[in-house]
Parts: C-alpha cells; structure tokens; sequence
C-alpha cells in the first residue's frame, strides 16, 4: 500500500492510497467468493462455479467493484493509523483508478490550537455592590408574590391586573387571539407591539376599543414586518393589587422557621443579592478573559466542528421535533438555511471558546477526580432528603457522570482564566505539564508575577 498525506486548509488532510497487488488479490479473492454464492449461473451450485466463469460474467471491473466495499474502508482505516492521523468524522472518498486500484479519502482532523500568551491576559476587577434600591426592589417582589387582586370600578393605570379579549388582525388574517387573557399592565414592559400596554390605560371593566398598531420591519414572523396590525381591545376586569406590608408577618410568610423578623428577611436578600452580584462579575471576567485568549490563539478547526454546533443550537431553540422544526420555519417564512444561518456567529464563537479552554485545560493539567464528581452528586441529590439514594442511582450513568465531569472541567478551567486574568493565578506545578510545550516559559511567567 502506497500512501501521500497533502494537508488540507481547516484541519482537513487529503490521502492518495493506493492498493498494492497483493492485497487487491486477497480482496479479489474474497469478491468471487461472495459473487459466486449468490449469482445464479447456470450449470453451477450456489458457490461453486470456478472464477474464471464468474470473472466473465461480471468483468474483471465488476469483481473489482465487488472487492471495494471491503477494500476501501480496510485500507482507508490502515492508512489513518499508519500516518498517525486523528480524523473526527467520516471521509470522503474518491475512486481515481480500479486497476490498480487507487483512491483518495479527503477527511477532517482534530483542531490545531497554539494559545499564544495567554498568561499575559488581564481584566480588572470589579468592585460588587448591593444598593437599597436592590434591595427594595426584591422586598417588592416577594410582596407582590403574597399581594391580593381586588377588583376596582376606575381605568386602568399602570400596575393594575386586567382581564381582557384581544383579538389583532392583519389584512384580514388572524394576528392575535387571546380570550380571557390575564395580565399586569407594566410601565416600560411591551406586550407584543409597542404601544399596546399603552392603549389599556383609561379603559374600564365592560369597554371596548379599537386600535392600530405599527408593526417593525424586523418582526420575528417575516410575513407581517413593515405592516398594520388592528386590535379590538375588550377589557372584563380591572382589579388593583394590594400589597401587605414589609414587616414580621410577612417574614413568616416567606418561612416561618427561618424567618423570625423581617430584618432576618433583609440580611438574606442582601446575601443572596451580594452572591449572585459577585457571579455576574466573576462571569464577566471570565469570558472577557477568555475571548482575550481567543484573540491570541492561533486556531485551525474543521466546518464540521462549526455545523456540530448549530445543530445543538437549533434543537436549543425548536426541541428535536422535526415536524414541528418545518412548521415553524414556515410561520417564520424562512428556509432551513436561513434559520441556521442566524446561528453561524455565535456558533463560531462558542466553537472557538471551547477549543481554546480545551487546550488551556491541558496545559494547565486542570483535571477532574472522581472525588469531585462525587461531591457534585451529593449537591445534587442533597435536597432529596430521603429519596437521594434513588435519585443518585438516576445521575450516576455513564451518560450522566459524563455529563458532571464536562461541567466541573468547564468550571475549573472558567475558574483558572479568573486567576489568571486578576493577576491571583498560583503557578502551575512542577512537572503537571512537562509534556506540554509551552509550560516552562508559563510557569517561569506565574513565577516571575508572585516576585
């Protein structure tokens, strides 16, 4: 077998394999044996006709052919493993001659990724706070949770419940047709075309009223952008809420067994406001931190990589129902490509981020212990109570413990970019990536920062 290795552009290498005649006979061999079994030929049993007899029946080319669909993928795989090749999808292949028998196999490879610097990257911290007006806004909410509707004989103003029909149509054919429909009429908060919330204030409980509404140009259905939407408004109910105080009761009513005052309530809230701030910020950092990282690689990744990816962010978006992906495309008035097209930005990015923390992964021998993915399933199954043990059987399969692992990898190495970004990253241990090239200089660079 006679093999040429040409390196293709994005991580693609093409093979030019050809077939040396001894192999091609066994491989010929084996064809005139499955031919012969299962060709009728008269004079014959099934199997026993000589090859010369079934090699003038179907032409040497026909029992080559029959040879190849053996042959092909055989030596296509000897091929990949004798040039070291690490292909991540199937390859193309190409017959260029039958005798001898000569193809070619173009296929895409893993990615090529050099981080460059990236021990050099910085993003600023930062400081979190939590204002009273979070604060309130909070305290606000859980009061609206245990908030009373009482019904009101006035118009409507902003924050009042209403029960309305709203019917819209758009030159002729049904746009909106809500009955009964229940809602908070919100200041700053669009229903569905700007100025609808708008045409509800002034309205009182049994009135009707009638109203056109411009559509944008950039309307998610394709067919009524740029058009006139006519809205017949009939308002059943209006009915005011009617908050209780912020004080001890409703502490309890929160929870009674942790919430004693509504102080208790306060200081929780603040925490929780406080955490979640210092989330925020940590995310920011971090892919702020990482697309710094992606700027300075040097990347070089297969298309399929990229179409991978918006599979995943298509069934993100539609579910995996096939019937009901078409249907919606056909509301939207838009082409399968089309839709997918949308997503090749944020598929290329989300491509590019993962190699990149692939790569530092490694490099940085970030790793993730068994211990660590049974901590994570206590988390998980902790609020079980008693039927955690069942519940820890249902995440710990092998699709699941896969599933924990990628998470906990993925926040480690988030947590590693923060580091190093806020200049707080410890030095690589000695000899946790000695076979990577690269990591003297970056544990030498983490060494010279700690001076």
């Amino acid at each position: 077998m006679k093999v040429t290795l040409e390196r293709l552009p994005e991580s693609r290498v093409q093979l030019d394999i050809e077939v040396d005649d001894e192999r091609l006979e066994r491989s010929l061999a084996s064809a005139y044996k499955r031919l012969a079994q299962k060709a009728r030929i008269p004079g014959f049993r099934p199997g026993k006709a000589p090859r010369r007899v079934v090699e003038q029946m179907v032409g040497r080319e026909g029992l080559i052919r029959e040879a190849l669909d053996k042959l092909v993928p055989d030596v296509y795989n000897e091929a990949i493993a004798s040039e070291a090749v690490d292909a991540v999808d199937q390859p193309d292949l190409e017959i260029i001659e039958l005798d001898p028998v000569r193809f070619k196999a173009t296929v895409s490879v893993r990615p090529r990724v050099e981080l460059g610097e990236y021990s050099s990257v910085r993003v600023e911290p930062k400081e979190v706070e939590v204002t009273d007006e979070m604060i309130e806004e909070q305290v606000d909410a859980i009061r609206r949770r245990f908030a009373t509707q009482v019904p009101v004989d006035r118009e409507a103003r902003w924050d009042d419940v209403l029960i309305a029909d709203v019917t819209g149509t758009v030159d002729g054919e049904d746009f909106v047709h809500d009955e009964a429909a229940e809602f908070v009429l919100k200041e700053g908060q669009q229903m569905l075309l700007d100025g609808l919330a708008e045409a509800f204030l002034g309205m009182k409980g049994g009135e009707e009223k009638s109203v056109e509404l411009a559509i944008p140009d950039d309307f998610q259905v394709q067919k009524f952008q740029g058009k006139t939407a006519a809205f017949t408004l009939s308002v059943t109910d209006v009915k005011e809420e009617q908050l209780p105080d912020a004080d001890d009761e409703l502490a309890a009513q929160v929870n009674e067994e942790e919430f004693d005052s509504f102080q208790k309530l306060r200081d929780r809230i603040e925490a929780d406001l406080l955490e979640n701030e210092q989330r925020i910020e940590d995310g920011r950092i971090q892919q702020e931190a990482l697309d710094q990282m992606v700027e300075l690689a040097t990347l070089e990744y297969p298309r399929i990589f990229v179409d991978r990816e918006i599979d995943g962010m298509v069934e993100e978006s539609v579910g995996n129902d096939r019937d009901g992906y078409l249907n919606y495309l056909q509301r939207m008035g838009q082409s399968e490509d089309q839709f997918r097209a949308d997503f090749e930005e944020a598929a290329i990015r989300r491509v590019r981020r993962s190699l990149v923390m692939s790569q530092l992964a490694d490099s940085e021998g970030i790793k993730v212990e068994m211990a660590d993915v049974d901590a994570r399933l206590d988390e998980l199954v902790a609020p079980a109570g008693d039927e955690a043990g069942r519940l820890r059987e249902l995440f710990a399969t092998p699709d699941g413990i896969s599933a924990i692992e990628r998470n906990l990898l993925t926040e480690k190495t988030l947590a590693r970019i923060r580091e190093i970004a806020t200049s707080s990253a410890p030095a690589v241990k000695a000899g946790a990536n000695k076979d990577e090239p690269g990591s003297d200089e970056d544990q030498a660079a983490a060494e010279e920062e700690k001076e």
